[in-house]
C-alpha cells in the first residue's frame, strides 16, 4: 500500500498543473450552483424547499428508509465513478470527465445553498454536516479519478494520433488500481452518509430545538 502512495504522491507532483486546473473546474462549480440556487424562479425555489423541508423531516420522525438509501447511494455513486473511468480510456472522455465534475460540484453548491437559504442561520451548521466529511472526501475522491482519467485519455489521443506508442497493460493496471482505492473509499462515505449523518443532524436538532 505504501508503494502505490507514494507512486499516487509522484503523479501529483508531476501532474500539479492539471490537479491545480480540475481544483478550479470544482471551485467554478460549487459558486455555480450556489449562485444558481439563488436566481432561479419563485416557484422553483418552493419546490426545493419542498423537498428538503421533506427529507429533514422524514430524519427528524425516524421515516428514512436505510434500505433504500443505501442502495441508491452506492448505486449512483459507483455508477458515476465507473462512468468517469471508462470514459478515462475512450478518445472523447476528455470533455465529458470535466463536465461530470463541474456538475458534480455545481450539485454540492446548489445543494448546501438550498439548505442554508431554507433553514438560515441553522442552515449552515446543517449544511456543514450534510456535506463534512464524506461529501468532501466524495469530492476529493472524484477529483483524484478524474485526473487520472483525463491523463488516460490524453495519453489514449495522442496514441490514436500517431504520437506515442501506448503501453496499454501497464497504464491499464495502474488505472485499475485507482478505480479499486476509490471505489472503497466511496462505499465508506456512502455507508457514513446512511447510518451516521442523520444521527448527528438529529441531535443537533435537539441541541437547537
Amino acid at each position: 500500500m505504501k508503494k502505490y502512495l507514494d507512486k499516487l504522491k509522484r503523479n501529483i507532483h508531476v501532474n500539479k498543473n492539471l490537479f491545480v486546473f480540475i481544483f478550479v473546474i470544482v471551485i467554478i462549480g460549487i459558486i455555480s450552483g450556489s449562485f444558481f440556487s439563488v436566481i432561479i424562479s419563485s416557484d422553483d425555489k418552493s419546490l426545493v424547499m419542498e423537498y428538503i423541508n421533506n427529507f429533514f423531516n422524514n430524519l427528524k420522525d425516524g421515516k428514512l428508509n436505510y434500505s433504500n438509501n443505501i442502495i441508491n447511494s452506492l448505486f449512483f455513486t459507483i455508477l458515476f465513478a465507473l462512468l468517469i473511468w471508462i470514459l478515462g480510456i475512450s478518445v472523447i472522455g476528455f470533455f465529458i470527465v470535466l463536465f461530470l465534475l463541474f456538475l458534480k460540484a455545481f450539485i454540492l453548491g446548489f445543494t448546501v445553498s438550498s439548505i442554508i437559504y431554507c433553514f438560515k442561520l441553522k442552515g449552515a451548521l446543517y449544511g456543514l454536516i450534510y456535506i463534512f466529511p464524506h461529501q468532501i472526501i466524495n469530492l476529493l475522491v472524484f477529483m483524484l479519478l478524474s485526473a487520472y482519467a483525463l491523463i488516460v485519455s490524453f495519453k489514449v489521443i495522442r496514441c490514436f494520433s500517431g504520437k506515442r506508442v501506448l503501453d496499454f497493460k501497464k497504464i491499464f493496471k495502474r488505472y485499475l488500481i485507482v478505480l479499486f482505492f476509490s471505489l472503497i473509499c466511496l462505499i465508506l462515505t456512502s455507508l457514513y452518509e446512511i447510518y451516521i449523518m442523520p444521527k448527528l443532524l438529529n441531535i443537533i436538532f435537539f441541541i437547537l430545538k
